[in-house]
């Protein structure tokens, strides 16, 4: 591992610290727990896993040859394999969709500009040619499994995940709308965050979820429309007929934010699952959502840091801060 790499991802762990510790996660489950690992250790090395893309043997192998994650950890030795197959099964799915939404509330913006979509994860590592084969092959159909949806609540200011929903097989966007953004609404009113907007794509069109933005939200309704080449008096709807109205009226798209977040998870952390059961499937889905979030708030951070110390009659100040010390982190 390269000097430059290594540096990333020490930001990377350092990041998951401090969110872990504003949001109070114990680092023991109980006063009689064996103190040779905690749980900040087990959610740090889980979530890097799915950074580094690696199974827990190669994963394991890795990090034992990494003195400085270890160091920054505190511990001596790097758990076994088995340890956090076992750490990440006793974790529940809520407690992890608590961190990973956690980021949110560390952002300095009010009027959050939102965005829902979805994409899907494959549970499996089989190359598209066999799987190809195998469809031809009706006993052989059976044998290929159901690819994992993931719907995502996005700031697009941010590209943060606030809320999410994971299911199998193939699904209408629809039926995922109104259980993900109010998920992420109680969310952003627990951060006194108010959603300013919200885009979506014409998967999401219909008028019970305009209503819901409007009405509810209080926000500006962004979801595109289907058949945009009817007239205004043959659409159904009262919040669908206003937003047809307004459709030409509205400014720039940030609706491409919303692939952007979709696309730096597969590419960075992996489009496949290696977990067989559904259970440790969807804990899997969390730790690379995490492990997302972490990444966009050292990049956010360093870039806001460098753009003000940068700013004119701050460049005395900028030469003197050392991003890579302890203490800029804390």
């Amino acid at each position: 591992m390269n000097k430059k790499k290594e540096k990333k991802y020490i930001k990377l762990v350092k990041q998951i610290i401090s969110c872990l510790k504003k949001l109070g996660v114990r680092r023991f489950n109980s006063k009689f727990s064996k103190k040779t690992f905690n749980n900040w250790t087990h959610i740090v090395l889980l979530a890097l896993r799915q950074r580094i893309d690696k199974s827990y043997r190669e994963f394991c192998d890795i990090i034992d040859v990494c003195t400085e994650i270890l160091n920054l950890l505190g511990i001596s030795k790097v758990p076994h394999f088995t340890t956090l197959q076992k750490a990440a099964k006793r974790m529940r799915a809520n407690f992890l969709e608590r961190i990973m939404s956690g980021f949110i509330l560390f952002t300095m913006t009010i009027n959050v500009r939102t965005g829902i979509d979805s994409t899907g994860l494959q549970p499996t590592r089989a190359s598209a040619y066999y799987t190809t084969v195998l469809k031809k092959n009706k006993k052989g159909r059976r044998k290929i499994k159901k690819h994992i949806k993931l719907t995502t609540f996005v700031d697009l200011g941010k590209q943060l995940i606030i809320s999410q929903k994971i299911r199998r097989s193939p699904a209408n966007d629809n039926r995922d709308f109104k259980p993900v953004v109010k998920k992420g609404k109680k969310i952003l009113d627990k951060a006194k965050k108010k959603i300013k907007s919200l885009d979506a794509d014409k998967g999401y069109d219909s008028e019970e979820n305009h209503r819901i933005v409007v009405e509810d939200f209080g926000a500006e309704d962004r979801i595109r429309l289907k058949n945009k080449e009817k007239p205004v008096w043959r659409t159904r709807g009262r919040y669908r007929k206003k937003q047809k109205r307004r459709i030409n009226r509205l400014r720039r798209s940030h609706r491409s934010k919303n692939e952007t977040t979709i696309s730096v998870i597969k590419r960075v952390n992996g489009s496949t699952i290696r977990s067989i059961k559904v259970g440790m499937q969807n804990k899997e889905v969390l730790f690379k959502e995490i492990v997302y979030n972490a990444n966009r708030m050292v990049n956010h951070f360093i870039e806001f840091l460098r753009g003000f110390l940068l700013s004119p009659g701050n460049g005395s100040i900028a030469s003197s801060i050392n991003y890579t010390s302890k203490a800029y982190y804390e």
